[in-house]
């Protein structure tokens, strides 16, 4: 197929009041970038608790690619049956039949991309009084539950060039007054880009990604940058945090980086997350140019990949310098485990997380530094 697709949805994300960076997605699935139609996915949860939030029940994503005649597009959709948010002594709120749906397309030459959502009904239940069925917001009028939430209708974009088309919309934007927190309700994505060449890239780096032992609490992947199906066509394109405070760690000089070739004989890029100097346990431990890259290729011969360009600078522990023994961490009893060039085999490609680091003072908490990850799957021609 002469196109690449890709495919995102999730039920919830949270943020803000006393959460990490941002809570868990609820019900996610992706189709990542990919040339062939006929994929599909689909993830259901029956009931599930969201911190900050509350409680969603009948959760469903489903994202799909699809050729009909001369259409190929790319779908994502969610749907939530039932949304309760957190009791107070106010009372309670539902929002039910919650709908998301994105979609990206050609359609005989030409790209386009649609959104669409849709919320059934919201019912509010004060403590000793009748249930109340509430107004659906509109676009330019959030609605106020006092001392409960704020809902407003979320947000959808499209965008169509030339070279492809992206979709995506958030059914619902909740602000939780008693908790302080914001959440984003069935989000959807979808992309399509033509001209993918001999070679699919799916990728990504980032500088830090931390996340509690139980893998339910996650601070994600700071700064992301994602790679494009098509490549970068040579260019270097990244994004920079000049700080990052993750209670007992402190983050500085956080970056990403990435950057794709073609030739007449391969198809090759990179990925690399940095991070200049990470602090811990008020700064008896302190370690200084972290770099986790990933580099591919593929030729006619196949796929090869190595992390040349990772590095790890100085670890200063109590003012000593000290170094990671070969082939197992450095461990500093009561306060961390630290780990470098962490390597991952995926799929036509390799992942590496420069240095990891897990808390020992009983929280679980695991951080990655400089994490790079790339694929490089087989392509096709330009459409002629």
């Amino acid at each position: 197929m002469p196109f690449a697709v890709s495919a995102a949805a999730f039920g919830t994300r949270a943020s803000g009041g006393q959460l990490p960076l941002n809570s868990d997605d609820t019900a996610f699935q992706v189709m990542g970038c990919t040339n062939l139609v006929g994929q599909s996915r689909r993830n259901f949860v029956a009931n599930q608790r969201i911190p900050g939030l509350g409680r969603a029940e009948g959760v469903t994503t489903r994202v799909w690619s699809v050729k009909s005649g001369r259409t190929v597009s790319s779908y994502s959709t969610h749907s939530i049956a039932k949304l309760v948010l957190a009791d107070t002594p106010l009372g309670s709120l539902e929002i039910r039949g919650i709908n998301s749906v994105s979609r990206a397309f050609n359609q005989a030459g030409t790209f386009k991309a649609t959104t669409e959502t849709s919320i059934g009904k919201i019912v509010v239940k004060p403590v000793g009084a009748p249930a109340q069925v509430v107004p659906i917001p509109t676009p330019d009028q959030p609605i106020e539950i006092p001392g409960l939430a704020t809902i407003s209708i979320g947000s959808s974009t499209r965008k169509v060039t030339k070279d492809g088309a992206e979709a995506a919309a958030n059914a619902i934007d909740i602000r939780v007054l008693p908790l302080g927190t914001r959440a984003r309700v069935a989000h959807t994505q979808a992309a399509i880009t033509g001209g993918v060449g001999r070679g699919v890239f799916k990728g990504y780096s980032a500088g830090v990604v931390a996340r509690a032992l139980d893998d339910n609490t996650k601070v994600g992947r700071l700064p992301l940058s994602l790679m494009p199906c098509q490549g970068t066509g040579g260019k270097t394109q990244g994004k920079d945090i000049a700080r990052l405070d993750l209670d007992q760690l402190v983050v500085s000089g956080v970056s990403t980086s990435q950057r794709t070739q073609r030739t007449s004989t391969a198809v090759q890029g990179l990925e690399r997350g940095r991070v200049a100097r990470v602090t811990l346990g008020d700064g008896r431990v302190a370690i200084g140019a972290i770099v986790g890259q990933v580099n591919v290729r593929r030729t006619s011969k196949g796929v090869t990949s190595d992390i040349k360009g990772t590095t790890v600078g100085k670890i200063v522990v109590d003012g000593q310098v000290r170094a990671i023994p070969k082939n197992k961490p450095l461990e500093i009893p009561g306060l961390v485990r630290i780990e470098d060039r962490v390597r991952t085999k995926v799929r036509n490609g390799l992942k590496v997380s420069a240095l990891r680091i897990t808390l020992l003072d009983g929280t679980g908490a695991v951080v990655d530094l400089g994490v790079a990850e790339l694929a490089i799957r087989p392509g096709v021609g330009k459409r002629r």
